[in-house]
């Protein structure tokens, strides 16, 4: 049988975890911190509004950072963890930070603040930290596709936290297939991984479906009876990450 792939749009099914100052949608795959400046009304007023802009620019990555620091690398793990074994690993974050954009125009308050947005592609932290891993060898022709696996549903229960590398486990907590293993999730991340919010569509007809039993962090307890299918996927995970045909369906 021939497993159909279908197009779908985030829209309201966004997995966003909202922070004090900023946000992380794991659905669109970035972070965004929000910054504040100050005017200062005894300067020129050009020169005052470039002035604030710039204290918001830095007080955003500022924020950005801290917000950064807490994303789930794997279920043990956040950010911060990786950056504490390593001067080259916060020198890297540190870089990708100060690289944010600013997205949108800055907003000016009545009271003298002026408010930026600076974003940052989890695509690019997923390049820069995560488990340290030898390219895993593909099982099968890199030119063949799938004949029988178009596109995957893993199904979650409430509890399950996004995060970069996440890992399909059995009960006893062996790994079936860790996410961490695979090159395309580290060089696409948005591409490969993709989180959405509740019920992905009302008509599952045609997706290969795997369900899990519980979660603990980002692992993913498959259930007994699913277990086979995990088993094929791992023969074209490779592609299929590459293709962006694994979708993980959280309950929040």
């Amino acid at each position: 049988m021939l497993w159909s792939f279908m197009i779908f749009a985030t829209g309201g099914n966004a997995v966003v975890e909202v922070k004090d100052k900023g946000e992380i949608n794991w659905s669109e795959g970035f972070i965004r911190a929000r910054g504040y400046g100050f005017i200062d009304p005894k300067k020129p007023k050009g020169q005052a509004r470039l002035l604030a802009e710039r204290a918001a620019v830095v007080d955003a990555r500022r924020n950005l950072l801290e917000i950064l620091k807490g994303v789930h690398i794997t279920s043990e793990t956040v950010v911060e963890d990786y950056m504490a074994t390593s001067d080259l690993i916060v020198q890297r974050v540190k870089g990708i930070v100060k690289g944010a954009k600013v997205v949108g125009k800055p907003k000016y308050y009545p009271d003298g603040r002026v408010e930026v947005v600076v974003e940052l592609p989890l695509d690019d932290l997923a390049k820069e930290v995560g488990p340290d891993k030898k390219p895993k060898e593909e099982e099968s022709p890199s030119k063949e596709t799938p004949k029988d696996v178009q596109g995957v549903i893993i199904k979650t229960p409430k509890g399950t936290k996004a995060c970069l590398y996440p890992r399909l486990v059995d009960e006893k907590g062996n790994v079936l297939l860790d996410f961490a293993d695979y090159p395309e999730v580290r060089n696409a991340w948005s591409k490969a991984v993709k989180f959405v919010k509740g019920k992905v569509s009302q008509n599952e007809e045609g997706q290969l479906i795997i369900e899990a039993a519980e979660a603990r962090g980002c692992d993913i307890v498959v259930k007994k009876d699913y277990r086979s299918r995990v088993e094929k996927l791992k023969k074209w995970a490779g592609y299929l990450f590459k293709a962006g045909k694994f979708i993980i369906d959280l309950v929040m």
